[in-house]
Order: C-alpha cells, then sequence, then structure tokens
C-alpha cells in the first residue's frame, strides 16, 4: 500500500538548555490539538489519493470511536478549505501557521483609515521628510478624532504603533543620506557630468584622469552605541576629551587604479613672531622646529607628506604644493594634459592655483556642488572602506588600552601623531586597486570595452560583498575572517588581470 503524499519532513525538537537541577521534566499535557497549514494540506491530499480512512489512520493513528468520528470531520472541513489552505501552503511565511484570519482583524482603526495614514506617510517620505513615531502618534490621533474615538478609546500607544507598521510593512529606518535634493536630481546630475567629462576626454586625447578628495579623520572614533543595562538612565562612555581633535586628509587616485602619497593636514600652533610664521611656511611646511623633528621622522617612515597650520584645514598655499608635488615634473613638457577632478572649494581654485595647474598642463575640473556623493569617485567608492579600516585600527587600539591596564581608574589616551599618520597610511595603502577604479566606472568616467562588462560587474559584486564584510567585521561578528581572505584573494586577482590587460 503506498504511504501518505507530501508529508512534511520530520523536524527534531530543540534539546533546549541542559538541566541544572537532574529533575524529570513534566510532560505537557495537550488538551487542544492544533495543526499548521502545511500538515492539513497533506491531510487533505493523502484523503484524496486514497481515502479519508487511511488518511486519519496515517496522521491520527490509534483513534477509535468518537474520536475517529471527530478525526474524519475535521478532514472533511479541511477538505471542503482546499482552495484557501492550498493557497496559503504556497505562501512560505504561512506555511507553518496556525490559523488564518483576515488582514486587519483586532486592529482598533478602519482598514481605510490606516490605509490613509500609510498613504501620508508615503507622501512624506517621497517628499524627504521624516516620519518619527511622535509623528505618526500625532496623525494616527487626528484620524482616529474624525472618526469618533475618544482618547480613552485609541491612543496610539506603542503597542499600536508596532503592530501598525507590522501590518503595512514599515520598519523604522536609519538615515542613509540628507539633502534638499532627490536621487532623480543626482542621476541627472550625474548623466550631465559624465558626458561633459568624457567629451573633455575625447577632446583633449587624455589617457588619465585623477580624482582627488580631502576629508577629515579624528583623532577618537569612539563608538556612539555601547551594551548596558536595560532601563539605564544615563549611558556614559568615557572619552579621551580630544573627540574634536582632527586632521585633514587629501586622497589621490588616477581612472588606472595608481594610488598617490597622502597630503595631511594638522593642527600646530602659530607662532606670534610674523618672521617665524614666515620660515615655518617655507622651509618646514608650517610646523615649529621642535615639531619639525617628528615630521622629518614620519616623512621617513610613510610616503605621505604633512602640513600644519591653526586649524588643521586645507587651503590655497597647500594646494599649489600639492600640485607642485605631484605633477611638477609635467613643467615644460608638451605631452597630453591630464584631467584632476576635485570639488569646488575655494581653496581648489584660487588664481594662483589655476595659474599653477595651466603651467602643469593639468586641467581643473570642479565636482558639481551637492552632488559629490554620487558624481566623485572617492565618495562613492573609495571613503567607506578607508574610514572602516580607521575605525577597525581606533577598535584594536581601544582593546589593547583594555588589555594593557593594571589598576587605578581607566584614563583613555588617544593616539598621538605617530600612530594616526600610521593609521592612516596604512589604511590607504590596504584599499584594493579594484576599488579604486570601480569609483572611476560608477560615475561613469571612463568608457570600457564591451567585453569588460561582465569583468565589471564582477568586480563590482565583489567589491560590494567586501563592502558588507567590512561592515559585519565592525560589528565583531566572528566566523567571517576565512571569508575576508577569500575576498583578498578575489580582488588582487582582479587586480592583477587588470594589469595583464
Amino acid at each position: 500500500m503506498a504511504g501518505p503524499t507530501d508529508r512534511p519532513a520530520h523536524h527534531r525538537k530543540a534539546p533546549g538548555r541542559p538541566s541544572i537541577k537532574k529533575k524529570a521534566r513534566k510532560k505537557p499535557s495537550f488538551k487542544i490539538n492544533t495543526f499548521s497549514i502545511a500538515k492539513k494540506l497533506c491531510v487533505i491530499n493523502t484523503a484524496r489519493d486514497h481515502s479519508i480512512a487511511y488518511a486519519s489512520q496515517c496522521f491520527f493513528p490509534g483513534l477509535t470511536g468518537t474520536q475517529q468520528k471527530t478525526a474524519w470531520k475535521r478532514i472533511y472541513r479541511w477538505e471542503q478549505q482546499r482552495q484557501i489552505i492550498q493557497q496559503a501552503a504556497s505562501e512560505p511565511s504561512l506555511r507553518q501557521k496556525k490559523s488564518l484570519r483576515p488582514f486587519g482583524t483586532s486592529a482598533t482603526l478602519p482598514m481605510e483609515a490606516e490605509e490613509g495614514i500609510v498613504n501620508w506617510v508615503n507622501d512624506l517620505r517621497v517628499d524627504g521628510i521624516p516620519v518619527s513615531h511622535q509623528l505618526l502618534q500625532s496623525r494616527a490621533l487626528e484620524v482616529a478624532r474624525d472618526l469618533g474615538f475618544s482618547t480613552s478609546e485609541f491612543k496610539g500607544s506603542p503597542s499600536w504603533r508596532k503592530a501598525f507598521m507590522s501590518r503595512w510593512r514599515l520598519s523604522m529606518r536609519a538615515r542613509s543620506r540628507s539633502g534638499q535634493l532627490s536621487l532623480e536630481h543626482g542621476e541627472a546630475t550625474l548623466a550631465a557630468f559624465s558626458e561633459r567629462i568624457r567629451g573633455i576626454v575625447r577632446t583633449h586625447d587624455i589617457d588619465c584622469v585623477y580624482n582627488a578628495d580631502q576629508t577629515g579623520i579624528n583623532y577618537e572614533y569612539v563608538p556612539k552605541k555601547t551594551i548596558d543595562a536595560t532601563g539605564a538612565k544615563t549611558v556614559w562612555i568615557k572619552g579621551s576629551g580630544h573627540e574634536k581633535d582632527r586632521i585633514t586628509a587629501m586622497l589621490m587616485a588616477d581612472s588606472n587604479g595608481v594610488k598617490y602619497p597622502l597630503f595631511l593636514v594638522m593642527k600646530t600652533a602659530e607662532s606670534k613672531i610674523a618672521k617665524v610664521v614666515k620660515e615655518n611656511l617655507s622651509t618646514r611646511n608650517g610646523f615649529g622646529r621642535y615639531v619639525w623633528d617628528d615630521i622629518e621622522e614620519l616623512h621617513e617612515r610613510h610616503p605621505s607628506r604633512l602640513y600644519g597650520n591653526p586649524t588643521a584645514w586645507w587651503n590655497g598655499h597647500i594646494s599649489l604644493q600639492f600640485l607642485t608635488y605631484h605633477f611638477g615634473h609635467r613643467r615644460g613638457t608638451a605631452g597630453k594634459p591630464v584631467l584632476l577632478l576635485w570639488d569646488d572649494f575655494s581653496a581648489h581654485f584660487t588664481e594662483e592655483v589655476v595659474a599653477l595647474a595651466n603651467d602643469l598642463n593639468v586641467l581643473l575640473e570642479k565636482i558639481p556642488p551637492t552632488f559629490t556623493w554620487i558624481c566623485q569617485p572617492a565618495d562613492v567608492a573609495w571613503m567607506k572602506p578607508f574610514k572602516c579600516t580607521l575605525r577597525r585600527r581606533w577598535v584594536e587600539y581601544l582593546r589593547m588600552a583594555v588589555e594593557n591596564h593594571k589598576e587605578g581608574a581607566f584614563q583613555l589616551t588617544p593616539p598621538d601623531r605617530f600612530d594616526l599618520v600610521e593609521w592612516v597610511n596604512t589604511a590607504w595603502d590596504d584599499l584594493p586597486r579594484a576599488t579604486i577604479v570601480s569609483g572611476f566606472r560608477k560615475c561613469g568616467l571612463i568608457e570600457l570595452a564591451p567585453s569588460a562588462d561582465v569583468d565589471s560587474m564582477v568586480e563590482d559584486l565583489a567589491i560590494d560583498a567586501a563592502h558588507v564584510l567590512e561592515s559585519l567585521l565592525q560589528c565583531d561578528a566572528t566566523g567571517f575572517e576565512e571569508l575576508a581572505s577569500d575576498l583578498d584573494d578575489v580582488e588582487s586577482g582582479d587586480a592583477e588581470s587588470s594589469d595583464e590587460a
């Protein structure tokens, strides 16, 4: 005799926590039997293929008399609901449910009213307006008042908000981008910008496009969240008192994936003597004679160039030094021009900077303001993995400080300039070449051959996977070290293949 059809696989019960008192577990007394949608479908399919008596014997063995008749009636009732059961069983989210009820059951507000609230939320989000729990509650109270509900009948409580958001597939999300203009405006600006840049490249027969972008790097990357006791009124996170101290780093790479030495601007006190200030700017990159010994040692250790001023901010003088350092060898040559893209910042386009760029045969182009997040290769692909590496180094530094602490109150000290300069240079060196090239490609600034489309797609997937893995590692997730090494091999393989091409 054939066995029952479509019987669900047996699921072993979880062993649960280990027994501490070594006492026998109390046997559960099942007074009401309930069955999942999947089992109901198996039962009625077996009854259809064989008989109700056979299905009862297979799924409800040992029943006699009244209990057997009850099982037959149950199978017959399920057969009458076959269409509903089959439709529910086709949904993975409903297969294991034991009961079905119409959408909106037990909701205080009518479905039409809740749908109006959902449309109101969607309209606000289209315009980029944030919708908080309090704003949702106030809107729900207005709707309830219009429907005649009193404040005691409907309060828009947290439990209602949770159920409402679950019913309509809404959730509280963190901000990923802020600004006045929408994604559609950004995509239109990117299309126009990339077309203009490709036109310049074709007109001047340019072989290499450069992108330079500056970013602030903090001395502290203390986590904004911490594990603490539930319900604690005050959550204290100790810092070193230097959370606002930072340096400015200028990153530059080209469309071939070549990374160039960093320019770092550090904060240093300015002398009150004009002659000393002039001497520091001309001979010591803005640093005093006592600090200059450390700066020279850092120059010997790392390829980056260090400059100093009272604000640790980029200025026109450093822009001149930047162009001279990277493109000074082009002065007086009659070769093809190169294209440098950087922000629409006043210190990047002073008269002296523009004149020096013309002398060095360097074409300067501005990234569209307010759209650097989509038009600048550095912001599109480089900055996130670069900053993630810095945050990971800070966590390692914090962990070592905790391990080395022996007695007394813990005192967190910030990293010194030697540590920070090493972290920045290491993070820049570790950035894969494929990531650099992907920034130019995603912005549409370089043209690829048709045969390279598949390779670029695979490369993008590998880079995106590396970014996700980096985020997991930042969350102290374990078990991903082997996967990280595999992704490094993929990225290095992509870089080698591009070198051979």
